[in-house]
């Protein structure tokens, strides 16, 4: 019987790269997402918002680079900033064709909350983690996000 039982017992298989950083990506953002939604805002919508915060009006193709989502799923979470007035699309002036997103001023007000409540949870992550390896790991996923040249 023991032979039988060692035979049908699996070992679990050994944590791969993929694995870990699935899981880790999937536990932060649970954790942001809900502090986020405390205040009515989602971890695509604060994204987004870093992303319009981050230059002069970006185009949609450009946004959809920066968040790693669809054309389609870009267009709904702009068209969701623009109707609470967060964000609005200007002509861009080079190609009238194309238009540019722009962060407004009540965005820049709600994306300084949103900061306030990630950072919030950043520290408490780094506390539980401690400082140099939550250094560590940024420098790491730094390297793994940054395309090759």
């Amino acid at each position: 019987m023991a032979v039988e039982q060692q035979a049908t017992r699996t070992e679990a298989p050994a944590s791969s790269l993929v694995e870990l950083l699935s899981v880790v990506s999937r536990r932060v953002a649970r954790g942001v997402g809900a502090v986020l939604a405390e205040d009515g805002a989602s971890l695509d919508t604060y994204r987004l918002m870093r992303a319009l915060a981050s230059g002069p009006g970006r185009t949609m193709s450009e946004l959809g680079a920066a968040l790693c989502v669809p054309a389609p799923t870009a267009t709904r979470l702009v068209d969701g900033l623009v109707d609470a007035a967060l964000a609005y699309r200007l002509p861009d002036p080079d190609d009238g064709r194309r238009v540019r997103v722009h962060l407004s001023a009540r965005g820049r007000t709600r994306l300084d909350r949103l900061e306030a409540l990630v950072s919030a949870h950043e520290a408490a992550l780094t506390t539980e983690l401690g400082h140099a390896r939550v250094a560590a790991l940024v420098t790491a996923l730094t390297d793994l996000a940054t395309p090759s040249a």
